[in-house]
């Protein structure tokens, strides 16, 4: 017959033992969740959508917004003080478009496209005025066009109906030279103010070169050959 402290040392062996599973059971677990800590990466959501989106500065002013306009896309840029800089968006005819603006607010450069659809740009002055314009014709042609401060054409340069250069010289409406370059060779004609041609100079239709001169009215005056 076994005393009572041979029973009490056999008990304290059998907690012991239990304390000893449960421990290391313990430790197998965090040892598991740390495991999975570290191979359990942050990954960004495949697709994040929303109606908007806004940037703003730490006193709650817009910066940046992406939103609907027209039912098409559109992101603008803005100063704190809510004016517009740049603003990118769809045009009428479905093509994009990019306009920026100054500290007044008015357009100063504008990319979008022509009404026959090809490309355009276009610079603008303070008072509203295009100055510079560049696209493609109707004909897939690309174009220059320079302006005064009026937005009155002084230089135009494309093509002729040849397929060769055209650049002409303008005051206000009336173009004063002309230089072309048509299959039968280069040429130059000077009108007057009352869009009168008075000079040419350049190749014939036959390919032999001409120099003409026409008074004010357009009657001949000299000429070779």
């Amino acid at each position: 017959m076994r005393n009572p402290l041979e029973e009490r040392i056999t008990r304290l062996e059998k907690n012991l033992r239990f304390y000893r599973f449960g421990f290391a059971g313990l430790l197998i677990i965090a040892a598991g969740f740390i495991t999975m800590s570290f191979n359990n990466k942050n990954t960004a959501p495949d697709v994040i959508q929303a109606k908007a989106f806004q940037v703003v500065d730490d006193k709650g002013n817009v910066l940046v917004e992406m939103n609907k306009e027209d039912g098409n896309g559109q992101i603008s840029t803005f100063t704190p003080t809510k004016k517009r800089l740049v603003s990118m968006f769809t045009t009428d005819d479905g093509a994009g478009g990019i306009n920026t603006f100054g500290n007044d607010g008015q357009v100063l450069f504008k990319v979008t496209n022509t009404k026959d659809g090809g490309g355009y740009m276009a610079l603008f002055n303070s008072g509203k005025q295009e100055v510079a314009e560049l696209g493609v014709t109707n004909t897939e042609s690309g174009y220059l066009k320079i302006n005064d401060r009026n937005g009155n054409k002084q230089v135009w340069m494309t093509y002729t109906q040849d397929g060769g250069g055209y650049l002409s010289l303008s005051k206000g409406t009336q173009e004063m030279i002309r230089f072309s370059t048509p299959d039968a060779g280069g040429r130059i004609g000077i009108y007057n103010g009352s869009n009168t041609r008075i000079a040419f100079l350049g190749a014939q239709d036959t390919k032999e070169g001409n120099l003409t001169i026409w008074n004010s009215t357009g009657t001949r005056t000299g000429g070779l050959p």
